[in-house]
């Protein structure tokens, strides 16, 4: 399959850049080499938040004008740009209204109260990370010394929204009793079956990423000499290869889904964990599963375990993480096996772990 990008490199080569116009032209040059840095996705989501930039420039994307308005934007237009987004249409939120007009509501509003995680429009999320993208791309333009002054974007002078408040779909946990449950929900006797519970159990086994899922080989399904079952995980998000060690449980599974690849005829290169079509879903392809497939299967799991709704596969990520952390495993280490960047980001999962079960309210007493 070819490799998503965005559409910059082939219009800033092409015969529409005007050489009388030569800084216009490395605008989109530098950009180009800038996103060419970036992972296929993250390269095609930095693309789409630039298209949107230059549209509520008054610009068409890729254009000498779109570059130009680029290059001469101040602190005001990235104000103007934020009350923009506070108004445009977003996801749903989970928690459902009885007021009808809530979208209407939500847009008016925008600007005069605090952001819920409520409003029908863009979350401080959203808002937040695409000022992040266009911070960084401004950055790089001064650091190219294309005649940009100042940073419109600096968070001193225009500050984003609060990333973390009135959040509209934040991860849930599962209630550790109901993680067995919802892993033997898949009936292994079946190569579909097998498939399934395999991918339960590198989620919940090994805390990985629905990508990590996606890219797994036959032959990445290793042991140490010790007897040790690790999953060998390649390009990760962290942009390095790591070794997952799983625990027996979940290892006993992929091992016995390994050896049903290989009496299917699978390479130690080819995919793992492979998409089914047929009546009934029973015929075996040669292209993997989908992240919207492990997403669905996920949630009939869960549904049918009782786990409620509003769960998505990362719930098991950060069900894993909780779940070594409530039972004392220093920090240092569950970065490890998280295979996050910093503790500080282990540490979002350690305030759910001490959240409200020990928040010193519930022994609040007025006898």
């Amino acid at each position: 399959m070819a490799r998503p990008r965005s559409d910059i490199a082939p219009a800033v080569m092409g015969p529409s850049a005007d050489s009388n116009e030569p800084s216009r032209h490395m605008v989109w040059l530098r950009i180009a080499a800038f996103l060419s840095l970036k992972a296929p996705n993250t390269e095609l989501t930095y693309a789409g938040i630039l298209r949107e930039y230059c549209e509520f420039l008054g610009a068409p994307y890729l254009s000498n004008s779109a570059a130009d308005r680029i290059l001469k934007a101040q602190d005001l237009h990235a104000i103007a740009f934020k009350a923009v987004l506070e108004k445009r249409p977003g996801e749903t939120p989970r928690v459902a209204t009885s007021n009808s007009h809530v979208r209407d509501v939500s847009a008016k509003r925008a600007k005069r109260e605090k952001r819920t995680g409520l409003e029908a429009t863009q979350s401080n999320a959203t808002i937040a990370k695409k000022f992040a993208v266009l911070r960084r791309i401004y950055r790089m333009l001064i650091g190219a010394g294309l005649g940009v002054a100042k940073n419109p974007f600096d968070s001193d002078t225009v500050p984003p929204p609060p990333k973390d408040s009135g959040r509209k779909r934040p991860t849930k946990m599962l209630d550790f009793a109901l993680v067995k449950k919802v892993i033997a929900h898949s009936d292994e006797t079946n190569p579909k079956g097998l498939r399934d519970k395999a991918i339960m159990c590198a989620l919940f086994g090994g805390a990985l990423r629905r990508s990590e899922v996606i890219g797994l080989r036959v032959g990445d399904i290793q042991k140490t000499p010790s007897g040790t079952t690790f999953l060998y995980l390649r390009a990760t998000k962290a942009k390095r290869d790591a070794q997952q060690a799983l625990p027996k449980w979940a290892a006993d599974v992929l091992v016995r889904l390994v050896g049903q690849r290989a009496s299917e005829g699978a390479a130690a290169g080819d995919r793992l964990f492979v998409s089914y079509t047929g009546r009934g879903g029973k015929i075996a392809t040669n292209s993997p599963i989908s992240p919207s497939g492990i997403y669905s299967l996920f949630q009939r799991c869960c549904a049918a375990a009782g786990a409620g709704p509003h769960l998505s596969p990362h719930s098991a990520r950060a069900t894993a993480i909780t779940r070594l952390l409530a039972e004392g495993i220093p920090h240092r280490e569950v970065q490890e096996f998280s295979r996050h960047a910093s503790i500080q980001m282990v540490e979002l999962y350690d305030k759910r772990r001490i959240g409200v079960d020990n928040n010193p309210g519930r022994k609040l007493d007025y006898d």
